[in-house]
């Protein structure tokens, strides 16, 4: 499968300042008490540790032959179609008493079993 020392460092950097940038923002917030625009500012600050991931993720798939992008592909469909099913399934159930799924929880969801996934899918292409 794809071993890329560039990768690791690339997504390492991104998720180490993801990392800095909520910590600051964190310990800012709490300093300062900023209101409005600039508490809304500094809560978006991570995001660019979260696009600097994702960007690092894109290069990394790029770098992949044929048969890595089809493993991945067919992970991230069943993770996407995952997630859709239990987050929908989850709204229903929230009319029946469930408590309300907050938008944190998606990612680790989706993460989740596109990790599974991706286990089943590589055996299938041995």
């Amino acid at each position: 499968m794809f071993r890329s020392a560039r990768y690791g460092i690339e997504l390492g950097a991104a998720i180490a300042l993801y990392g800095i940038l909520l910590c600051a923002a964190n310990r800012i917030e709490f300093l300062y008490h900023p209101i409005g625009l600039w508490l809304f500012a500094l809560s978006m600050m991570p995001m660019i540790g979260a696009f600097a991931g994702a960007w690092a993720i894109l290069r990394g798939i790029h770098r992949m032959d044929e048969l890595q992008r089809r493993v991945q592909l067919d992970a991230i469909a069943i993770s996407f179609l995952g997630t859709a099913l239990i987050t929908f399934g989850w709204g229903f159930g929230e009319s029946a008493g469930l408590p309300p799924l907050r938008a944190f929880a998606v990612w680790p969801i989706m993460g989740g079993i596109w990790g599974i996934s991706l286990i089943f899918t590589s055996w299938k292409y041995r």
